[in-house]
């Protein structure tokens, strides 16, 4: 990192102001500091990627250390500098550092736009991919703690549309979140969060859906549905693990029965839910599955008052551990 930092002191009083800042902050210290920092975490990024392309991103961030005029803009000595520079958390948890890097890019004339990651080509890999997107998202929350990490995943309807649609690739769920967790580091890398994420909806329509998801008019066939939502968040703690556990066992003791031709059928159920689409998997669709599975309530929306899917973390990826079964869902 000493290497990667090392940098030419600037003349303070220099007027490095561009005419046009593309969207860049007026402030030149913190418009130095935001080029600087997103510069940083490009070439932190070019690690393993050869010794010529790493050797342009650190010339990259040399020349806008330079041209943004860092130190006489923040006011910091050499020591200071290299520390604020280094200090780029903020700015891996936006997620959307590469964008900051072609702004400072045009703004001060430094060549043609780094060119924005793409999702794998493999149909077969695009889920997981995304999942894995929407985790790298997830990260902005502030929150590296496991348990936090995982409900963040699995009770935002984007995200966890995402893992069921990777869950469809003959592996079920648990080959989906190891296919999701190897493709963390990737996303959280590229720089590209945003992007990504549009990228993904436009894969995956059904994965925008803001609204309430009704349930199948067929009792049975909604109970399948909570069953398998029910294994999903079972792991989870707090509220929404306990009522999931309380569905599950108005699930396995309750009147309404679950179609077993469904819900013994994994591959059944994964289509299901990518039919049907996020199915808002909130505490409310929670207590409205205990009445469907009572028999105390005809199926309706589940999943109202869920939030919206948004574009899916601080510290470094961890392994989540594996989701509970369903009820009667895959494997």
């Amino acid at each position: 990192m000493t290497a990667l930092l090392t940098v030419a002191m600037v003349l303070a009083g220099c007027d490095n102001t561009p005419a046009d800042l593309h969207g860049l902050p007026k402030d030149a210290a913190e418009r130095a500091t935001l080029c600087g920092r997103a510069a940083v975490a490009f070439a932190a990024a070019g690690s393993g990627k050869g010794a010529a392309e790493e050797k342009r991103r650190q010339d990259l961030l040399q020349t806008v250390v330079d041209k943004t005029g860092f130190f006489g803009a923040t006011g910091l000595d050499d020591e200071k500098g290299k520390a604020l520079l280094g200090d780029i958390e903020g700015t891996l948890k936006g997620g959307n550092w590469l964008g900051t890097l072609n702004q400072c890019k045009a703004a001060y004339a430094l060549g043609d736009p780094e060119a924005l990651p793409e999702l794998p080509g493999d149909p077969k890999e695009k889920p997981a991919a995304c999942a894995a997107v929407a985790v790298a998202s997830a990260f902005r929350d502030g929150s590296g703690d496991l348990a936090a990490l995982q409900k963040n995943v699995l009770m935002n309807p984007q995200s966890s549309y995402f893992l069921i649609a990777a869950a469809a690739q003959d592996g079920g769920i648990a080959a989906a979140q190891n296919a999701m967790v190897g493709k963390v580091e990737w996303a959280i890398s590229s720089g590209a969060v945003g992007p990504l994420t549009e990228a993904c909806v436009k894969e995956y329509p059904k994965a925008a859906a803001t609204t309430a998801v009704t349930l199948p008019a067929d009792d049975g066939q909604a109970v399948a549905a909570c069953g398998f939502n029910v294994g999903l968040m079972g792991a989870l703690e707090g509220e929404e693990g306990a009522m999931a556990k309380a569905v599950e066992a108005k699930l396995r003791g309750g009147t309404a029965l679950p179609d077993m031709s469904l819900a013994s059928n994994p591959k059944k159920l994964i289509e299901q839910a990518l039919d049907l689409g996020p199915l808002g998997q909130c505490a409310e669709g929670l207590r409205r599955a205990v009445q469907i599975a009572a028999g105390q309530a005809a199926p309706r929306p589940l999943g109202a008052g869920a939030g919206r899917g948004r574009p899916a973390p601080t510290g470094r990826p961890r392994r989540i551990s594996a989701y509970r079964q369903p009820v009667a869902g895959p494997s």
